[in-house]
């Protein structure tokens, strides 16, 4: 796995080595930034069930100012830690250890870019949408980008958020979704 663009391109980044994790591959990623754009200075992302961190490091090498990194496994934690150090980034990287629920349910941070990308055994992504639409931890011009099991099925409006694009990749479904009009 490797970042694809920008500061820290073609840098190799460690992966979590656990049957708990799923690492989201460099094709996904690249079709996940290349439908959301170049720019992305000044932003503010959540990395939600970061596992190796992947998703959050590639927005800061594209110059994301400020990445969350959210995990409930301690070797993710360790492997996110990992490549932040090894990429010289902590001042643009918040690492947290907790349950998704719990992170969603306390923090009072609004972001411009949400990465779900939870287990594939783990079907609560309308939850989660909800609670991020109730919370209001998306800002105005936010998108959530949520991938999941192509055999699962979510919501294309929840709570105010609405799907605006899908895509498939191989296995993986990538809904875009964003405040409704």
């Amino acid at each position: 796995m490797r970042v694809i663009a920008g500061m820290h391109r073609s840098r190799i980044l460690k992966e979590v080595d656990s049957d708990n994790t799923r690492s989201t591959k460099d094709k996904v990623k690249e079709q996940i930034f290349n439908s959301i754009g170049p720019y992305f200075e000044g932003l503010s992302i959540l990395d939600l069930f970061a596992g190796s961190g992947s998703l959050g490091i590639e927005a800061i090498s594209r110059g994301v100012d400020k990445a969350v990194f959210v995990d409930n496994s301690k070797t993710a934690i360790n492997v996110i830690t990992d490549n932040i150090l090894t990429l010289k980034i902590q001042n643009k990287s918040e690492i947290i250890h907790s349950l998704y629920i719990d992170y969603l349910n306390n923090t009072n941070e609004k972001f411009d870019l949400i990465f779900l990308d939870p287990p594939y055994k783990l079907e609560e992504i309308d939850e989660m949408i909800s609670i991020i639409s109730k919370r209001k931890l998306l800002s105005k011009n936010g998108i959530v980008i949520c991938l999941y099991s192509k055999k699962t099925s979510i919501k294309e409006s929840n709570n105010d958020i609405i799907e605006y694009k899908k895509k498939i990749s191989g296995i993986t479904k990538i809904s875009f979704m964003k405040w409704g009009i």
